[in-house]
């Protein structure tokens, strides 16, 4: 029996199985920021697995109300022929068959596989936000909404068809059955059902208001949760252990409180259910008693179909209410997910954009008039960041950025990889408009080394060879050991016993120190070998030793790219072939080193002075 059954799983998984890597047919340049447009958006894509469900539970709900007729219809004939006994059996059959089909593709092919297509697809829609998205929320709080919304939108449909569907298809049939006996014994179950619908429809728009805020703040929770153990280290060294504790039991008293507002109103709603299913029972307990008396026989058997089929209605009443509770949470946790992760994204591939093909050459670069803010609101009496800006990199040339905090000088490498896009101007690559050209293609063929290396946690090889995801072990081998980092990897294991490359370096790369971290960054870049290359204060985090070293590395490495690389230790820009020394997003001067420390009264000339040991201030 068990492998009969196993293999009926295994045959409905191979037939009916919903295939979560797809995106729709034209793709997702954008999601619905309405409610039910996004859930039919998700719908859509498995209409026929939702309308067979549907058309199973509708026979289901159908065949309940058929066999208390029967049973009425028993009673009134008083004797059981052997056609009623055969169409008795056949109602049983076809009942036991479209319930268990329901069953089937409930558990075998919705919920598995539906929840994690929406998740897929938000997953895929959210990955291609602009940096500026992420910068501007908890990562925490962004992964719980992708996580909640799948779930929530699956759940909420299945509630709809099986619950407020079923139910809608066996009291409509009910109905029928009982006018068709008598007008009086179906009118107690019409004020009943008005009276239900009545209540729901007060109730349950304040159960999703309430649920949603329930939902938000469990959010936050989870938001500030997470902010909390990525921060393990700085509230262990500044002895702030309490004041977190106070933080998070403030946030759980805050999800308590609306929590308990929201179950009081179920609770609430529930009490006047209660009252009208007893009513329901009394007046139709009433009126079949009257039949009785006076239609004798007739009224017997109208009273053993109406009564079992108010009974199954009080029965359902409360399972229905909840269900309906649950809808209204779960369209409320899924209109949270689409405030959140439905956002336009702000930077997008133009129609017509072509790959960024440079064939592996250094490339020219050139910014003309190019305008940028990154919020006017924001900024200093609303100026630009950069405003005119125009800047020409020979192919081939290696050009240092200079100048204080706020400068420019990062918002000038963020913009050539499209973290942001351009409110005027043009930034181009081999004459070629970034703005044009695919966002992958670009980002190809340019290397970042940040000024801190982030990681995965996952193993070294993996978080190296990130760089070149077909890479073999010894191009990851040879790549650590140009980047100085072979030696200390080799002496690494984790708590696993897993040890060297295997070893896995924790969450953002806890378990390494910054140098080390670094290092590995930088050999995953040397891996990458794209023909431009950004380092933004690449070497800040090493000592002097692994400074030294990387420095050669990196000497390496920019032979035959175009190279664009930050500092504020200026010592490491001396073999720069160019120098670019800004001031409020401008150019204020351009030369080599040599060139600039000859101008005694210079920007870049006083910054030298002013270094002890090559080193100028923070920021970028």
């Amino acid at each position: 029996m068990t492998t009969l059954l196993q293999s009926a799983i295994e045959l409905c998984n191979r037939t009916f199985r919903v295939d979560i890597d797809r995106l729709p047919p034209d793709g997702i340049d954008g999601l619905p920021r309405k409610l039910w447009p996004f859930v039919w958006f998700f719908v859509r894509q498995v209409k026929g697995l939702v309308l067979t469900i549907a058309i199973m539970e509708g026979v289901f709900a159908a065949l309940i109300s058929v066999m208390f007729w029967y049973v009425g219809a028993l009673v009134e004939q008083g004797e059981y022929g052997q056609a009623m006994l055969w169409l008795g059996g056949a109602l049983l059959l076809i009942r036991f068959v479209t319930g268990t089909l329901a069953e089937i593709f409930y558990h075998l092919v919705y919920i598995p596989y539906v929840g994690n297509v929406v998740r897929h697809q938000l997953y895929w829609y959210t990955a291609r936000q602009p940096l500026s998205f992420f910068q501007d929320d908890f990562a925490g709080r962004i992964a719980n909404k992708l996580s909640q919304t799948g779930p929530s939108l699956r759940d909420a449909v299945k509630s709809m068809i099986g619950a407020v569907w079923f139910a809608a298809i066996f009291n409509l049939s009910n109905l029928y059955f009982l006018f068709t006996v008598n007008f009086w014994l179906a009118l107690p179950l019409v004020v009943w059902l008005l009276g239900y619908i009545v209540v729901l429809w007060h109730f349950t728009p304040k159960v999703q208001a309430r649920s949603k805020e329930t939902s938000e703040k469990f959010s936050t929770f989870m938001g500030q949760l997470v902010d909390v153990f990525t921060n393990a280290l700085q509230i262990k060294y500044f002895a702030r252990t309490q004041q977190e504790d106070e933080r998070v039991l403030g946030l759980l008293d805050r999800h308590s409180e609306s929590l308990r507002h929201a179950t009081g109103t179920i609770w609430l709603m529930s009490v006047v259910i209660d009252v009208l299913n007893t009513a329901l029972l009394l007046t139709t307990a009433f009126i079949g008693f009257w039949l009785i008396q006076t239609q004798g026989q007739l009224g017997i058997a109208a009273m053993a179909m109406a009564l079992p089929m108010v009974l199954q209605a009080t029965f359902q009443s409360g399972w229905i209410m909840y269900e309906v509770s649950g809808i209204f949470e779960n369209l409320g946790n899924v209109q949270e997910g689409i405030d959140l992760l439905t956002k336009p994204h702000r930077v997008v591939n133009q129609k017509g954009a072509t790959d960024l093909d440079i064939g592996g050459k250094p490339a020219a670069i050139a910014y003309r008039s190019v305008c940028f803010n990154y919020g006017r609101d924001e900024s200093a009496q609303g100026k630009p960041v950069l405003e005119d800006f125009n800047l020409a990199i020979p192919a081939g040339q290696k050009v240092g950025l200079v100048g204080r905090s706020g400068a420019g000088k990062s918002t000038i490498t963020n913009l050539i990889v499209r973290a942001h896009d351009l409110d005027s101007g043009a930034i181009l690559i081999d004459g070629r408009n970034i703005a044009e050209v695919t966002q992958q293609s670009l980002r190809r063929s340019i290397t970042v080394v940040t000024q801190e290396s982030y990681l995965f946690h996952r193993s070294i090889f993996d978080n190296i060879q990130y760089g070149k995801t077909d890479a073999s072990l010894e191009e990851v081998v040879e790549a650590a050991k140009r980047a100085s980092a072979h030696e200390f990897i080799l002496g690494l294991e984790d708590s696993k016993g897993r040890k060297g490359y295997a070893a896995h370096v924790g969450e953002r790369g806890v378990k390494l120190s910054g140098g080390q971290k670094q290092r590995i960054g930088i050999a995953r870049a040397i891996l990458k070998d794209a023909p431009i290359l950004i380092l933004d204060e690449a070497t800040s985090a090493l000592d002097s030793e692994s400074e030294h070293a990387i420095q050669t590395a990196l000497e390496g490495i920019m032979d035959n790219k175009t190279v664009i690389a930050i500092a504020h230790r200026l010592s490491t820009l001396r073999q720069m072939d160019r120098i670019i020394v800004m001031e409020a997003g401008r150019i204020v001067e351009d030369g080599t080193h040599a060139e600039l420390i000859e101008k005694a009264d210079g920007l870049y000339a006083k910054l030298w002075r002013m270094q002890s040991g090559g080193f100028l201030g923070e920021g970028g």
